[in-house]
């Protein structure tokens, strides 16, 4: 009698399943609204809290305590280096988005892998942010993504994976700027 894996790279297959399938039903499930509240402390720290998010048509409550993420800067730059600077957060959350979309679409589509691990680098020129030389840019001058895939793939399936990676919602908002809209409260 052979058995039939319901996971595939962590990932429930009956769930990813069951979850394209409700879309394809109702696609106003897929809209997601997710939200984070940032409190400034002194210098360059502050500590961002998020718990509740919209999505599946509903307000979600389930976190029962917020998640809580600190940053700070290196000392080199007038910080206290006590937690990871938000350029460091920016890159850690593509690296985490490619990753998981990544491993997600290729669990959906049959493709096994072993071990992933996903390196981000970006050059950024504080000349810009600061106003001291008006061309340079003020955000990452280039970002580089390499993506390091173990085992037993096919070319053709490695070549899919980074097809894969590319659907990453965090790496397509930096490749395709949307609208940010910013105001003091009232």
């Amino acid at each position: 009698m052979k058995t039939v894996s319901t996971t595939l790279n962590g990932f429930d297959l009956e769930a990813i399943e069951n979850t394209v399938t409700a879309l394809k039903g109702n696609p106003k499930i897929a809209e997601f609204k997710f939200k984070a509240t940032n409190k400034w402390e002194s210098g360059p720290r502050n500590t961002s809290q998020i718990q509740g998010f919209y999505g599946a048509c509903q307000e979600d409550r389930t976190r029962e305590s917020p998640f809580v993420c600190s940053t700070d800067m290196p000392t080199v730059l007038n910080g206290t280096d006590v937690a990871p600077s938000p350029p460091e957060f920016l890159l850690h959350t593509l690296a985490s988005c490619i990753t998981t979309s990544m491993m997600l679409l290729a669990s959906a589509n049959g493709i096994g892998v072993d071990e992933v691990t996903v390196k981000v680098e970006g050059d950024l020129n504080l000349n810009g942010f600061l106003g001291l030389d008006s061309c340079i840019l003020k955000e990452y001058e280039q970002i580089k993504v390499s993506i390091d895939v173990g085992g037993d793939l096919s070319f053709v399936e490695r070549m899919k994976l980074l097809e894969l990676a590319k659907k990453s919602p965090i790496y397509n908002t930096i490749l395709n700027p949307v609208p940010v809209k910013i105001a003091l409260s009232a």
